[in-house]
């Protein structure tokens, strides 16, 4: 392989890995009072974007298979359910999902949000520590994205050197 061709493979890799460590990450504070309606409309969430839920007991995020069950307040199919007080997903792919709180009525009060996730590309994927099925996978966190960073411009860096 030329010398240049080393070089693009370099830049390529380290650019990659640079925009992995750009995805933007969301809060929001969790509570039975929250209006989320309009979340969505003024938070874009682009694949690869972290949101993060903060909250105490006794609240739980649910993530919900589908509009109807999110709109009916259904949890009997829900694709995972976490009470740790912090819970995290980084969205894989575009689309719209669906979060609600199991405690009580606080789902039909109006803790619940709809997430549309864009599918241009910000960050990388998350979810709570037991998802059934989900999409998304658990944050890793910081260091997690800081480990991969360094290792692909470690990569991309002596590619770079070797070719010169």
């Amino acid at each position: 392989m030329s010398a240049l061709a080393k070089a693009v493979v370099a830049l390529v890799a380290m650019a990659a890995v640079a925009e992995l460590a750009a995805a933007k990450n969301h809060t929001i504070q969790w509570s039975a009072s929250g209006n989320y309606g309009d979340w969505s409309a003024s938070n874009a969430v682009s694949v690869g974007d972290t949101v993060v839920f903060t909250y105490g007991p006794p609240h739980t995020v649910d993530e919900l298979p589908s509009e109807a069950d999110y709109t009916a307040c259904s949890f009997g199919g829900a694709v995972s359910s976490d009470s740790s007080g912090s819970t995290a997903f980084t969205f894989d792919k575009a689309g719209t999902r669906y979060f609600a709180c199991a405690t009580g009525s606080h789902c039909a009060g109006g803790q619940k949000v709809a997430i549309t996730v864009s599918g241009a590309s910000s960050q990388t994927p998350a979810t709570p520590a037991a998802p059934k099925g989900n999409s998304a996978a658990p944050m890793a966190g910081a260091a997690g994205i800081a480990a991969k960073l360094a290792l692909g411009l470690g990569v991309g860096g002596a590619l770079l050197i070797a070719a010169f």
